[in-house]
């Protein structure tokens, strides 16, 4: 063995799977340096993350404490890509992350030509993954083209030397990179991952000792610094695992630590005295497939040699029905394991779905989640108002992104607060739903102004001060809205963003919030990291750019004191914990999907001496199997469907769980957590408010000074159809709140038809109309143009708005020739008297008081037709003759002039205007006789007390 190797070898210490790695690694730091205790100033302790630094450090007080130091001068504890970043650098300025993305997206609209109209900000993100790879590994691509697509296509094959996909994959790659680094050297930059190398290269070691834990991957630069470090003495790296002295076949847990320990020159050791449970792994997982038995074969020989099983009461399973089962069974156990005393508890999963329920029904227990990982910056609600304040820029303030924005806790807050809701309350009720309107800022203006000239000015004042917020939208909207055509400088477009923010007065709410000081700092890093080498964008790549970085860059809140920890597989490194669950062990998150890269397959990257698709798949596989010995309790979880789909489980578990039951044939799944997890019991409930009552059929009475003093067709249609909604809406006034109709639904289309009519046959005002003199056969064509041009002035407004409605003024013009001739034929014998008759009737016997609004009254010298307008569902005459409809009847109690002899809906269709649904004669005032005896009778059962049952009908 070399002196470079036996100094690696001494460099490098492997804790096995079961023990602790941060103690072995205190062990040894103070055991090193106990003469220079308490000052560890010259220690630094270099780790992947600084998730377990709160641990090591308390481990380290606890060693130091036992000789009699109660405090320590160090050691510094950090990232190892933060304590490079903090060594000296010489070189050219070193660009920005956001700068590099923005000038390389720049410099892919020069070379269209290479991959056509592909999107170019994902092509970016896939070249700088790969651009960094090679940058990290030193690994230059060749200068001349051909010799680097002779260099793929050695990796592709000979078979693939002449494919024209090969080559355009080349020719895209070569010259990006070459385009690339010229542009950084034309602007006197240096790439983030290039400065790396250099601080790395140049970084001072002397008098100082490193300690590094929880890695399982370093790039080429850091393995020459590791090898420098352990030669000097200076360096001891640990380990956590097991890799194996056997050649690996397949993919292995101990494969990552392997390839490291090759790459460090390292001898590899001879396996580790382990556990019986350590060995029940090692079984279940061996080192080379091709040489290993069957599964049933190890099972049956491990369970011979072990009777008793080492997993079980250390490793239990929960396979739930669905998600909401799976969050539910976790949150269950965590309660369980807090009442039993453990002191930590660990969440491990890839499934952010899963964590962000599980985190409300925690949270609604009382337990707090510290969220390792955190969540996108988009996802927080300070993001979500940015997203409404630019929707209202782009958009021309549509109402429910305005509504949104104005009612945002980050809009104001504070005393001024209830003042503020009470103006957007205003704005809401009298502008957005009165007046209908669904945009515009310049309309709602024009709006609040006019009702401010119509009104006192006691009750004016209130508008006002709607008025004065809406001036302050359009002031800080002004210099923003005019970035949105054409293209401008990014640096501009995000001076103006943080500008209106500012004259909002956002930007200090925003301050005093976790999640809005980050969304500010991530706007201030923008802004910092532009160079000016990216001259001008287009609105929506300037949202394109902030929506990714938004994405890209995770909150996390202050930690909170918590027994609970949540976070990846990739976090959990170091760890060590009193009970463990590992969420959502199924395929599509164990191993998961890695998001290949669009360049080069594995054999190329192996040719490349890039890292291949397997060896990532490895890592993951390694700390799956690293966690089943980081707590002397594991709970894993997985579900069997989602949205009807079965769902797969992880090959991992899969293995494991068919291996136990093969050895001692008994499963381990947690029966009783199985049979607890839907159980109502385990439902959280606030005990102050009692237990919910027992669910029944709604059938509340009502005092009599709630019931209502008249009676519509409508309102007794209710009482008929569902005496509960009737109670709700009629008697407690209970109603949806108004929506605004950006587009005219089949009511408003009705209302317009009901208007033309009017016009029509008795004048309107602002319309064209009526039509006078008898209505012929021979004055057809008057008649029609008339009411065309009825349709179009009453359509106007709409079409303006909407181009769309032009399909509901057709479709009345499709009507109108129709409908005139069935006029025509039914002014043979009735003639128009009363439009749009609005009635009140008071019965002096009932005491109750009637009311209506007639659509049309026709007379002849027999007697009145009344006539309803129907575009839309016209009822049915088996429910008319029945009374189960009451509006043909009710209408006949509402109009007492005698006699009336016909009442008639009147359907009016494309191409089509019947009437076959009508009540006359005898039929009508037997029929009005009972519908009438019969609101009495209801009347007087409401009066006295009378239940209001919901009969639960669907259609109703």
């Amino acid at each position: 063995m070399s002196e470079a190797s036996q100094h690696c070898n001494d460099a490098v210490s492997i804790v096995p799977y079961g023990e602790d790695p941060l103690a072995i690694l205190v062990e040894k730091l103070i055991q090193d340096h106990e003469q220079q205790l308490p000052d560890l100033t010259r220690v630094t302790v270099l780790l992947p993350d600084l998730q377990s630094a709160p641990r090591l450090r308390r481990l380290l007080l606890e060693q130091a404490g036992e000789l009699g130091h109660q405090a320590l001068l160090g050691p510094r504890i950090q990232r190892l890509a933060d304590w490079v970043a903090s060594q000296p650098f010489y070189g050219n300025r070193e660009i920005d992350y956001h700068s590099r993305e923005l000038m390389l997206v720049d410099a892919l609209r020069e070379y269209r030509n290479l991959f056509g109209e592909g999107n170019l900000w994902a092509l970016a993100d896939s070249l700088l993954e790969l651009f960094d790879e090679l940058t990290l590994n030193k690994i230059g691509l060749p200068q001349d083209l051909d010799a680097f697509t002779k260099l793929l296509s050695s990796g592709y094959g000979p078979e693939a030397a002449r494919l024209a996909a090969l080559e355009r994959e080349a020719r895209l790659v070569h010259t990006l990179w070459q385009a690339w680094h010229q542009q950084l050297h034309s602007g006197g930059y240096t790439d983030p991952h290039t400065a790396y190398l250099l601080r790395l290269s140049t970084s001072g070691q002397t008098g100082q000792h490193f300690y590094l834990a929880g890695f399982t991957h370093f790039n080429k630069a850091e393995i020459e610094w590791l090898k420098k470090g352990a030669n000097n003495g200076q360096l001891q790296l640990f380990l956590h695992g097991q890799p194996v002295t056997t050649p690996l076949t397949g993919s292995h847990p101990g494969a990552p630590l392997n390839r490291l320990l090759d790459s460090l020159g390292h001898t590899l050791p001879a396996n580790a005295a382990t556990t019986p449970y350590s060995e029940f792994l090692e079984a279940v997982y061996p080192a080379s497939l091709d040489d290993a038995a069957p599964l049933a074969e190890r099972a049956h020989a491990f369970a011979a040699t072990h009777p008793q099983s080492p997993a079980a009461g250390r490793i239990a399973l929960h396979h739930a029905r669905g998600a909401e089962e799976e969050a539910v069974a976790i949150s269950l156990q965590v309660r369980q394991w807090l009442l039993d005393g453990h002191g930590t508890i660990a969440i491990v999963t890839e499934n952010r779905r899963v964590t962000r329920r599980l985190r409300a029904l925690l949270e609604r227990s009382g337990i707090i989640l510290d969220d390792s990982a955190g969540w996108a910056m988009s996802t927080t609600s300070a993001a979500a108002t940015l997203e409404r304040w630019l929707e209202c820029i782009e958009d021309d303030f549509p109402y429910q992104a305005l509504l949104d924005l104005l009612k945002s806790p980050f809009f104001v807050t504070g005393e001024a607060r209830d003042a503020h809701m009470a103006d957007v309350y205003r704005l809401e009720q009298d502008l957005v739903h009165h007046e209908n309107i669904g945009s515009g800022l310049q309309r709602y203006r024009f709006a609040v102004h006019s009702r401010i000239q119509r009104l006192p000015q006691n009750m004016a004042s209130a508008l006002q001060r709607v008025e004065a917020l809406l001036e302050r939208l359009d002031k800080a909207a002004t210099r923003l809205r005019s970035y949105y055509r054409g293209h401008h400088p990014p640096e501009a477009i995000l001076t103006a963003l943080q500008q209106s923010l500012q004259h909002l007065q956002m930007d200090t709410v925003l301050a005093n919030d976790a999640a809005g000081q980050c969304l500010l700092d991530l706007l201030e890093q923008m802004q910092a990291g532009l160079t000016g080498d990216v001259k001008s964008m287009g609105w929506y790549e300037f949202r394109t750019w902030l929506g990714r970085n938004l994405e890209r860059f995770h909150f996390r809140p202050a930690n909170s004191p918590t027994q609970v920890q949540l976070m990846g597989l990739g976090q959990s490194t170091l760890a060590r914990y009193d009970a463990l669950i590992i969420a959502s062990a199924e395929r599509e998150h164990l191993p998961g999907s890695l998001g290949h890269s669009p360049f080069f397959n594995d054999a190329v990257r192996r040719q490349l001496g890039l890292r291949e698709t397997q060896q990532l798949f490895d890592e993951r596989f390694y700390h799956f199997r690293r966690l089943l010995e980081a707590a002397p309790r594991v709970l894993i979880t997985l579900r069997r469907e989602q949205d009807g789909e079965t769902i797969l489980p992880s090959p991992w578990l899969e293995t494991l769980r068919s291996f136990h039951h093969l050895a001692y044939q008994e499963r381990l799944e947690d029966q009783r957590l199985a049979q607890v997890a839907d159980h109502p019991a385990i439902t959280v409930v606030d005990r102050h408010r009692g237990h919910p009552a027992v669910e029944r059929q709604p059938a509340p009475s009502v005092p009599a000074a709630l019931l209502p003093s008249a009676y519509s067709a409508s309102a007794y249609q209710q009482l008929v159809d569902c005496p509960f909604q009737f109670f709700s809406a009629r008697c407690l006034g209970l109603a949806p709140p108004d929506t605004i109709r950006e587009a005219l639904e089949k009511a408003d289309y009705g209302e317009k038809v009901h208007r033309c009519l009017e016009a029509f046959h008795g004048g309107v005002p602002e319309l064209p109309g009526p039509f006078n003199g008898q209505l012929t056969q021979a004055r057809k064509n008057e008649a029609v143009e008339l009411m065309e041009r009825i349709a179009r002035k009453a359509f106007a407004s709409n079409i303006e708005d909407n181009f769309i409605h032009r399909g509901w003024l057709q479709r009345w013009l499709e009507t109108i020739p129709t409908y005139i001739d069935w006029q025509i034929e039914h002014a043979r014998q009735w003639q128009v008297a009363h439009v749009e008759q609005r009635i009140e009737q008071f019965d002096v016997q009932s005491g109750i008081t009637l009311q209506g609004r007639l659509d049309r009254i026709d007379r002849s010298g027999d007697g009145h037709d009344i006539i309803d307008y129907k575009t839309g569902h016209v009822p049915g005459i088996q429910e008319v003759s029945s009374g189960e409809s009451v509006q043909l009847p009710f209408y006949r109690m509402l109009y007492r002039e005698n006699p009336v002899q016909r009442v008639e809906y009147l359907g009016l269709d494309r191409n089509k205007v019947t009437n076959r649904v009508f009540l006359e004669e005898d039929e009508l005032e037997t029929l009005t006789s009972g519908v009438s005896s019969r609101l009495q009778q209801l009347v007087e059962m409401m009066q006295q007390g009378a239940p209001f049952p919901a009969w639960g009908d669907e259609k109703v």
